[in-house]
Protein backbone atom coordinates (compact mmCIF):
# COMPACT_ATOMS: atom_id res chain seq x y z
CA UNK A 1 0.00 0.00 0.00
CA UNK A 2 1.08 3.49 -1.24
CA UNK A 3 2.41 5.68 1.51
CA UNK A 4 -0.37 9.07 1.38
CA UNK A 5 1.07 11.63 -0.42
CA UNK A 6 2.67 14.70 2.32
CA UNK A 7 1.15 17.89 2.60
CA UNK A 8 4.26 19.43 3.95
CA UNK A 9 6.38 18.55 1.60
CA UNK A 10 3.95 19.38 -1.41
CA UNK A 11 4.16 23.07 0.30
CA UNK A 12 8.14 23.11 0.56
CA UNK A 13 8.04 22.24 -3.43
CA UNK A 14 5.71 25.08 -3.92
CA UNK A 15 7.52 27.51 -2.34
CA UNK A 16 11.00 26.99 -3.23
CA UNK A 17 9.49 26.48 -7.06
CA UNK A 18 7.93 30.07 -6.38
CA UNK A 19 11.85 31.14 -4.65
CA UNK A 20 13.03 30.20 -8.01
CA UNK A 21 10.54 31.75 -10.57
CA UNK A 22 10.94 34.81 -8.66
CA UNK A 23 14.64 35.06 -8.25
CA UNK A 24 15.59 33.43 -11.69
CA UNK A 25 13.11 33.02 -14.05
CA UNK A 26 11.36 30.14 -15.12
CA UNK A 27 14.22 28.76 -17.33
CA UNK A 28 16.11 28.41 -14.38
CA UNK A 29 13.60 25.71 -12.86
CA UNK A 30 14.60 22.44 -12.73
CA UNK A 31 13.78 19.24 -10.70
CA UNK A 32 17.56 18.94 -8.90
CA UNK A 33 17.29 22.69 -8.31
CA UNK A 34 14.22 21.74 -6.71
CA UNK A 35 15.17 19.17 -4.42
CA UNK A 36 18.50 21.01 -3.80
CA UNK A 37 16.61 23.87 -2.88
CA UNK A 38 13.39 22.11 -1.00
CA UNK A 39 15.47 19.42 0.40
CA UNK A 40 12.37 17.33 -0.85
CA UNK A 41 13.62 13.98 -2.37
CA UNK A 42 12.86 13.97 -6.41
CA UNK A 43 10.87 10.56 -6.09
CA UNK A 44 8.62 12.32 -3.76
CA UNK A 45 8.60 15.13 -6.28
CA UNK A 46 7.61 12.70 -8.93
CA UNK A 47 4.94 11.27 -6.38
CA UNK A 48 3.24 14.55 -6.07
CA UNK A 49 3.62 16.06 -9.67
CA UNK A 50 4.34 13.82 -13.25
CA UNK A 51 6.49 16.74 -14.67
CA UNK A 52 8.35 19.61 -13.27
CA UNK A 53 6.01 21.90 -15.77
CA UNK A 54 2.95 20.65 -13.71
CA UNK A 55 4.76 21.76 -10.65
CA UNK A 56 6.12 24.72 -12.10
CA UNK A 57 2.17 25.87 -13.38
CA UNK A 58 0.59 24.85 -9.76
CA UNK A 59 3.08 26.43 -8.07
CA UNK A 60 1.86 29.44 -10.15
CA UNK A 61 -1.51 28.71 -9.93
CA UNK A 62 -1.13 28.96 -5.89
CA UNK A 63 0.73 32.49 -6.29
CA UNK A 64 -2.20 34.06 -7.94
CA UNK A 65 -6.01 34.50 -5.90
CA UNK A 66 -8.75 32.99 -7.48
CA UNK A 67 -11.24 34.76 -8.69
CA UNK A 68 -15.15 34.66 -7.32
CA UNK A 69 -17.71 34.93 -10.24
CA UNK A 70 -19.39 38.27 -8.83
CA UNK A 71 -23.32 38.50 -9.57
CA UNK A 72 -24.16 42.38 -9.64
CA UNK A 73 -27.19 41.60 -11.75
CA UNK A 74 -25.76 43.51 -14.82
CA UNK A 75 -23.41 42.49 -17.42
CA UNK A 76 -20.89 45.57 -16.96
CA UNK A 77 -21.22 45.53 -13.26
CA UNK A 78 -20.07 41.87 -13.34
CA UNK A 79 -17.31 42.61 -16.18
CA UNK A 80 -16.35 45.56 -13.91
CA UNK A 81 -15.45 43.06 -10.71
CA UNK A 82 -13.75 40.22 -12.58
CA UNK A 83 -11.65 42.83 -14.45
CA UNK A 84 -10.80 44.98 -11.45
CA UNK A 85 -9.06 41.49 -10.05
CA UNK A 86 -7.00 40.96 -12.93
CA UNK A 87 -5.77 44.09 -12.72
CA UNK A 88 -5.24 43.96 -9.16
CA UNK A 89 -2.78 40.43 -10.16
CA UNK A 90 -1.71 42.18 -12.93
CA UNK A 91 -0.30 44.86 -10.56
CA UNK A 92 2.34 42.83 -9.15
CA UNK A 93 5.33 43.25 -11.68
CA UNK A 94 6.93 39.83 -10.88
CA UNK A 95 3.35 38.20 -11.73
CA UNK A 96 3.14 40.24 -15.28
CA UNK A 97 6.44 39.25 -16.00
CA UNK A 98 5.98 35.53 -15.10
CA UNK A 99 2.99 35.54 -17.13
CA UNK A 100 4.77 36.61 -20.08
CA UNK A 101 7.23 33.79 -19.54
CA UNK A 102 4.53 30.84 -19.06
CA UNK A 103 3.39 32.24 -22.51
CA UNK A 104 6.35 32.54 -24.05
CA UNK A 105 7.33 28.86 -23.14
CA UNK A 106 3.66 27.79 -24.57
CA UNK A 107 5.06 28.93 -27.84
CA UNK A 108 7.88 26.73 -27.90
CA UNK A 109 6.93 24.17 -26.15
CA UNK A 110 3.67 21.50 -26.87
CA UNK A 111 3.53 19.68 -24.14
CA UNK A 112 3.98 22.80 -21.61
CA UNK A 113 1.40 24.42 -23.44
CA UNK A 114 -0.85 21.42 -23.15
CA UNK A 115 -0.39 21.66 -19.35
CA UNK A 116 -0.64 25.35 -18.83
CA UNK A 117 -4.02 25.24 -21.76
CA UNK A 118 -5.53 23.31 -18.49
CA UNK A 119 -5.35 25.76 -16.02
CA UNK A 120 -5.96 28.46 -18.06
CA UNK A 121 -9.31 27.44 -18.28
CA UNK A 122 -9.81 27.18 -14.69
CA UNK A 123 -9.21 30.98 -15.02
CA UNK A 124 -11.78 31.73 -16.96
CA UNK A 125 -14.23 29.83 -15.15
CA UNK A 126 -15.33 32.84 -13.39
CA UNK A 127 -15.42 35.47 -16.64
CA UNK A 128 -17.52 32.48 -18.43
CA UNK A 129 -19.80 32.75 -15.59
CA UNK A 130 -20.45 36.29 -15.79
CA UNK A 131 -20.99 36.19 -19.61
CA UNK A 132 -23.01 32.44 -19.33
CA UNK A 133 -25.34 34.53 -17.04
CA UNK A 134 -25.11 37.85 -18.77
CA UNK A 135 -26.69 35.24 -21.91
CA UNK A 136 -29.36 33.97 -19.57
CA UNK A 137 -30.43 37.18 -18.66
CA UNK A 138 -30.50 39.05 -22.19
CA UNK A 139 -27.60 41.12 -21.81
CA UNK A 140 -25.23 39.23 -24.43
CA UNK A 141 -25.97 38.04 -27.95
CA UNK A 142 -27.08 33.94 -26.88
CA UNK A 143 -25.64 33.05 -30.21
CA UNK A 144 -22.12 34.14 -29.18
CA UNK A 145 -19.15 32.20 -29.48
CA UNK A 146 -18.45 32.23 -25.81
CA UNK A 147 -14.53 31.50 -26.26
CA UNK A 148 -14.06 34.81 -28.94
CA UNK A 149 -16.06 36.41 -25.99
CA UNK A 150 -13.85 35.65 -23.54
CA UNK A 151 -10.93 36.89 -25.44
CA UNK A 152 -12.89 40.31 -26.90
CA UNK A 153 -13.03 41.08 -22.82
CA UNK A 154 -9.71 40.03 -21.77
CA UNK A 155 -8.05 41.53 -24.83
CA UNK A 156 -7.68 45.06 -24.26
CA UNK A 157 -7.04 45.20 -20.50
CA UNK A 158 -4.08 42.41 -21.17
CA UNK A 159 -2.80 44.43 -23.99
CA UNK A 160 -2.63 47.65 -21.92
CA UNK A 161 -1.80 46.15 -18.69
CA UNK A 162 0.81 43.38 -19.73
CA UNK A 163 1.63 44.05 -22.73
CA UNK A 164 1.82 47.90 -23.03
CA UNK A 165 3.01 47.67 -19.38
CA UNK A 166 0.94 50.64 -18.44
CA UNK A 167 -1.45 51.54 -15.75
CA UNK A 168 -5.00 50.87 -16.58
CA UNK A 169 -7.02 54.16 -15.17
CA UNK A 170 -10.44 54.23 -14.12
CA UNK A 171 -11.14 56.04 -17.27
CA UNK A 172 -9.78 53.33 -19.75
CA UNK A 173 -11.99 50.45 -17.42
CA UNK A 174 -14.91 52.72 -18.48
CA UNK A 175 -14.39 53.42 -21.80
CA UNK A 176 -12.97 49.86 -22.31
CA UNK A 177 -16.35 48.43 -20.69
CA UNK A 178 -18.30 50.75 -22.99
CA UNK A 179 -16.69 48.80 -26.23
CA UNK A 180 -16.85 45.45 -24.65
CA UNK A 181 -20.63 46.05 -23.81
CA UNK A 182 -21.74 47.32 -26.85
CA UNK A 183 -19.76 44.90 -28.87
CA UNK A 184 -21.61 41.11 -27.07
CA UNK A 185 -24.87 42.91 -26.74
CA UNK A 186 -27.60 41.31 -28.98
CA UNK A 187 -28.46 42.85 -32.82
CA UNK A 188 -31.03 45.14 -31.98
Amino acid sequence: MARPLSDAARAKMIQATQEIIALHGLDAFTIDELARRSGVAKTTIYRHFRTGDELVLAAVDDMIEHIEPPDTGALRGDLRAVIGSFLEIAAVPSLRQMFVSILNRSIIDDEFAAAYRSVKEQRHQPLQLVLQRAIARGDIDPDIDLELALQFVQGPFVAKRVIENEDVTDRDIEVLLDFVCRGLAPAR
